[in-house]
């Protein structure tokens, strides 16, 4: 028979009258393949019922959530607004009427994801059931949304070069194919999105 640490939960050794680990003088014998629940709490991987593990797509979700708002307003500060008042936009303006209103729909629905990653980030920190499905709208109207201004832009302009418009598309096919079926067929969200 074995002693065991009642304080963290150490295996003690033989003759050993205190912890190594913490100095408790406090053993107690256990019979093999039986342990002692330390009293420190230390060893919080076993989960409390209803208390889901954070795996490491649950943080891959997470980290999209924060740094997908703060893109979006980056592109409306730094790319969107900046055109509207740019000189060489206008001209394109006075060529391409559209145009104007394609950067007031891009500005527009930028805002719109914004706020609607804002909403999804309070719904994933609650564990609200509702997340996975609104996330996985969010991830699909954000992919249509690209799709929609790259073909206007290449109805508008035929002959430009949009393959960085293209690229961008690729880039979000891939994040949707990833973070979709996993929403969709994971046994840890299911646990985690009960409320």
């Amino acid at each position: 028979m074995s002693t065991q640490c009642r304080l963290c939960g150490l295996h003690i050794a033989d003759g050993v009258t205190s912890c190594m680990m913490c100095g408790n003088k406090n053993l107690v014998p256990v019979a093999a393949g039986e342990t002692v629940v330390p009293s420190l709490g230390f060893q919080s991987a076993a989960k409390a019922p209803g208390q889901a593990s954070f795996s490491k797509w649950l943080w891959a979700v997470a980290i999209s959530l924060i740094v997908t708002p703060i893109i979006r307003v980056l592109a409306i500060v730094n790319v969107e607004l900046p055109a509207l008042s740019s000189d060489r936009f206008q001209t394109y303006v006075q060529s391409h009427p559209g145009l104007q209103n394609l950067v007031y729909f891009e500005i527009g629905m930028n805002g719109f994801l914004v706020i609607s990653a804002l909403a999804l980030n309070f719904l994933f920190y609650t564990r609200h059931k509702i997340f996975p499905m609104l996330m996985v709208s969010y991830v699909a109207l954000t992919v249509l949304f690209r799709v929609a201004i790259v073909s206007a832009m290449n109805s508008m302009f035929p002959d430009a070069n949009l393959s960085a418009g293209y690229i961008t598309i690729v880039r979000y096919l891939i994040w949707a194919g990833a973070i979709i079926p996993y929403l969709l067929t994971s046994d840890d969200v299911k646990k985690r999105f009960i409320n």
